[in-house]
């Protein structure tokens, strides 16, 4: 009789525990948002530095258009919801109209496969995209907004002195937040200075800070054309401004963001840190098509830059002889995490005016996350 009880004890819990397994399997089912792991809300590609160099037969129009061309086509075949492409999309630095409008029109034509797939495609101007000041005016003629504005249709909402080069816009669960880096400098503009006050305010409009402050989404991503951190291929960056760029650091690192950039053509992925123990993920992909300067770190201290922000660099890919180029592909989550990819290829005969052959598109650095990018 005892052993005939335990049988029936142990059939009971049996049968009590499948059950407890089914409804949990139900409740799954009919509720996403109780599942072990999170949805997927959408997915959007990086890259930048698409203007012509290296190989001859590689350029077209101020345009590095056989690698921008595989570019293109590849990230189409991703099925993503957007690309974002901050700046130095072609040659430029001209005052001529007809000639920037034409190498837009080329670029444009280069990135046909992402546009014929109805994936918008948001940029900001790199310094190949605006006229430098002459004696302290602009040519009333300024490629770098009439000509660019005429070709780049940008939400207009940003500052009212950087309509459609400033601006932002929200997709599902997240914020994006493009700036440019050039509107607000004046011919005193100094971009080898890093000591507090210097170029106070002339790379980042203080229009940026507000947005990422007063912001309600989930997850920020911000996109410039120059890194968030020089390096000896290119002093030249964000950091010239330093009260601006900590000041960003700060508001990203409480808010969730990313920060993205082109600028040094490489591929580096980092975070930067102050001493208040922010971190925020900052990548540099400057790998569309301009070729590759070699990775080395540069010495802020030594330039005078006194501030508490690091920059330590995780990944980086950059070769001068056989570059190599492609995206970053980021996939985010509906509990406002983030995971990303490169994928690269390299350029097998960079220096040769006439092999213009690329070895495959791969996934170059293997998928990683924004938690671990900040542990």
């Amino acid at each position: 009789m005892h052993q005939e009880k335990k049988a029936s004890r142990f059939k009971s819990l049996v049968a009590f525990s499948f059950i407890v397994t089914i409804l949990a399997l139900v409740i799954v089912s009919l509720d996403g948002c109780t599942s072990l792991s999170p949805s997927i809300t959408f997915k959007f590609a990086v890259t930048d530095d698409s203007r012509a160099a290296g190989c001859a037969s590689a350029q077209s129009n101020g345009v590095s258009n056989v690698v921008l061309d595989a570019i293109a086509k590849d990230i189409a075949a991703q099925s993503v919801d957007f690309v974002l492409f901050p700046g130095d999309m072609v040659t430029g630095e001209t005052n001529t109209p007809t000639d920037l409008s034409s190498m837009f029109d080329t670029w444009k034509a280069t990135m046909a496969p992402v546009y014929n797939a109805g994936i918008p495609v948001y940029v900001t101007r790199g310094n190949h995209e605006y006229a430098p000041l002459t004696n302290g005016a602009r040519n009333p003629l300024d490629p770098s907004n009439a000509t660019y504005l005429a070709h780049f249709s940008m939400p207009p909402n940003g500052p009212a002195d950087e309509s459609g080069m400033t601006y932002s816009f929200t997709w599902k669960n997240a914020k994006i937040i493009a700036f440019d880096q050039y509107a607000g400098r004046s011919d005193a503009y100094n971009n080898t200075q890093y000591a507090p006050g210097s170029n106070q305010g002339q790379a980042m409009n203080s229009w940026v800070l507000d947005q990422v402050n007063n912001s309600t989404s989930g997850v920020i991503f911000v996109i410039a054309h120059e890194q968030i951190f020089p390096t000896n291929s290119h002093p030249d960056c964000l950091a010239n401004d330093p009260d601006s760029r900590d000041a960003l650091v700060h508001s990203l690192g409480t808010h969730n963001g990313t920060y993205f950039s082109g600028h040094d053509h490489m591929y580096v992925r980092g975070t930067m840190t102050n001493a208040a123990g922010d971190k925020v993920p900052a990548f540099t992909v400057g790998t569309a098509g301009a070729g590759n300067y070699p990775y080395s770190p540069y010495d802020v201290v030594t330039a005078g830059y006194t501030g508490s922000d690091t920059y330590i660099v995780q990944k980086f890919f950059s070769d001068e002889d056989n570059p190599i180029f492609g995206y970053l592909l980021v996939t985010v989550y509906s509990d406002n995490t983030w995971s990303g990819e490169f994928h690269g290829f390299r350029f097998n005969h960079w220096n040769d005016d006439t092999d213009v052959s690329l070895t495959p598109i791969t996934v170059m650095d293997p998928k990683f996350t924004n938690s671990s990018m900040l542990h």
